[in-house]
């Protein structure tokens, strides 16, 4: 019969390699974006994500305070579990960031949802509420066999991006869109 520190031990290794190969896939994804223009942090944690940046410095933490008490026993276990906190972070990081790319937005990168290429941008509203500048971008969704729906993709813009992104705007989509349209349109009619 197996101890609970054993089935600890391959519980632990299973997550291990579970959100190794979740960070492999990530990078991946992040690795395989071409022509990126603009990109930038996003996470509540001044730009980086909360949770999992909580959850790497209480590894981290608890990793010294057990190599202070000599605790070798526990070694492996803190390896493991540095481990996660590192892999959760890196893929928690690159799932944050925002890329604008020549082709088009990426919100998400491991969800095909919250990209948007710029010619299937029907329609976007840019909203200016004091310190925050954020776009609402609208865009068919095309299933067989349906009626044609809207989708909406928000993207919050941080101040040192704003003048590149503007002008990443009227490179893309300048042609289609008139801003003098948009300005007289307010955010409450789109609610």
């Amino acid at each position: 019969m197996m101890d609970i520190a054993t089935v600890h031990l391959v519980i632990l290794a299973l997550v291990t390699l579970a959100t190794t190969m979740i960070m492999m896939v990530t990078a991946s994804n992040a690795l395989r974006l071409r022509h990126v223009e603009i990109s930038w942090r996003s996470g509540k944690l001044l730009g980086f994500p909360l949770f999992s940046t909580i959850f790497l410095v209480m590894t981290i933490t608890l990793s010294v305070l057990v190599y202070a008490q000599q605790l070798y026993h526990l070694a492996v276990a803190m390896v493991c579990y540095n481990w996660i906190g590192l892999t959760w972070f890196v893929t928690s990081y690159l799932m944050s960031k925002r890329y604008v790319t020549d082709h088009g937005i990426v919100k998400n990168i491991n969800d095909p949802s919250q990209t948007v290429a710029w010619n299937r941008i029907m329609d976007y509203v840019e909203r200016n509420d004091g310190k925050n500048l954020k776009y609402i971008f609208f865009y068919p969704e095309h299933t067989p066999g349906e009626r044609t729906h809207s989708i909406r993709l928000e993207l919050d813009i941080p101040t040192g991006k704003r003048i590149l992104f503007s002008h990443m705007l009227k490179k893309k989509l300048g042609r289609r869109f008139s801003l003098g349209e948009f300005e007289s349109t307010g955010i409450e009619q789109l609610r």
